[in-house]
């Protein structure tokens, strides 16, 4: 959309979702779904034989397994960008379904992955960390913030919100979610507090949940399109964001905490020495031990039971959301991105 309002026609080529999204002047091409393996394989050449016949001129890649064709696109004239989300060589080890067997194969993969990426026009990259991979004169940071929505501007304050916590996004134990439901069956859990889960979850994972006590108090609201999910922040009086330690965790900017914050959300979020600065310096929320059910369920009954701290984090938050952490402070960056890569 960013792109749009500068002027270029633009083809969004995706897997097609059962999700509603908004209208825009991107015009979408949707590709069938496949099996992961398939995606690597046909999906990965279908999308790209699919984006040549738009004729575009400039290729913005946001998949690993689209590098490929990187140098293909650059011997036909094309001008690519890879947009980096993830630190891939520290991620893809951490991918339940990567065998501890088949982790020095994947390493290696995830090298190569660095090295077509290296080949791009330019590379665009979520964080600093992700930024350090490649050279310094043909990359840009990018940070994935949310755009302001005029529904968050007029949201009634969080005291007058339900007793309501909140999770949104994949649904996974590294993702904390087994500890965010056992935290709601634990002794120090405020009563008539409860939890708000939106989100993808795998079947086995959901039947492992259900057997926690902590269930009972989960209203669970499956995969929301993203401007109702987001609606649903707005009801909400703390987020939930208790990553697991992991590498790539750990130095990483979940758009879902910016998306807390612009709701005037404080989180209660995982113990990691990036996310700890950031939270301290705006007093936006609370650090825990993530591994720990009864220090998340302590730190909503703080909240619980301190209305002037939760009011004073969520307008922290809401301000530090206004002020900084929002689409439109890196936008500008992407848009010179494009000035720069079309003079080329």
């Amino acid at each position: 959309m960013s792109l749009s309002k500068m002027g270029y026609r633009v083809f969004l080529v995706a897997v097609a979702s059962d999700v509603e999204g908004q209208s825009t002047d991107v015009s979408v091409i949707q590709l069938p779904r496949l099996s992961r393996l398939r995606r690597v394989t046909i999906g990965s050449v279908r999308a790209i034989r699919t984006a040549l016949k738009t004729r575009a001129t400039i290729f913005h890649l946001h998949d690993p397994e689209l590098v490929w064709a990187i140098p293909l696109l650059r011997l036909m004239g094309k001008r690519v960008i890879y947009d980096a989300h993830e630190d891939l060589p520290v991620q893809i080890l951490n991918k339940p379904y990567v065998r501890a067997s088949a982790r020095p194969i994947m390493r290696c993969v995830a090298q190569l992955v660095i090295s077509l990426a290296r080949l791009s026009t330019h590379v665009v990259s979520a964080t600093e960390t992700i930024a350090a991979r490649f050279p310094s004169e043909r990359v840009s940071v990018v940070h994935n913030y949310p755009p302001l929505r005029d529904a968050e501007a007029a949201a009634v304050s969080v005291l007058d919100r339900g007793n309501s916590l909140v999770y949104i996004g994949g649904i996974a134990e590294l993702r904390g979610a087994v500890q965010m439901v056992d935290a709601l069956g634990k002794e120090e859990f405020p009563d008539g507090w409860a939890l708000d889960l939106a989100g993808t979850m795998p079947e086995s994972l959901q039947t492992r949940l259900k057997a926690s006590e902590g269930w009972g108090r989960v209203r669970f609201h499956g995969q929301l399109p993203p401007d109702r999910a987001r609606d649903l922040l707005l009801a909400a009086r703390v987020g939930l964001v208790v990553l697991q330690d992991t590498e790539a965790y750990r130095e990483s900017l979940p758009t879902k905490m910016f998306e807390y914050f612009a709701a005037g959300v404080p989180v209660i979020a995982s113990d990691f020495p990036l996310w700890n600065t950031l939270i301290e310096e705006f007093d936006c929320g609370v650090t825990v031990d993530q591994t720990s059910p009864s220090a998340i369920a302590s730190a909503v009954a703080r909240y619980a039971n301190d209305p002037e701290l939760l009011q004073r984090h969520s307008t922290n938050a809401r301000r530090v959301a206004v002020e900084m952490l929002n689409w439109a402070s890196e936008e500008p960056t992407l848009q010179a991105v494009y000035r720069r890569v079309s003079s080329r």
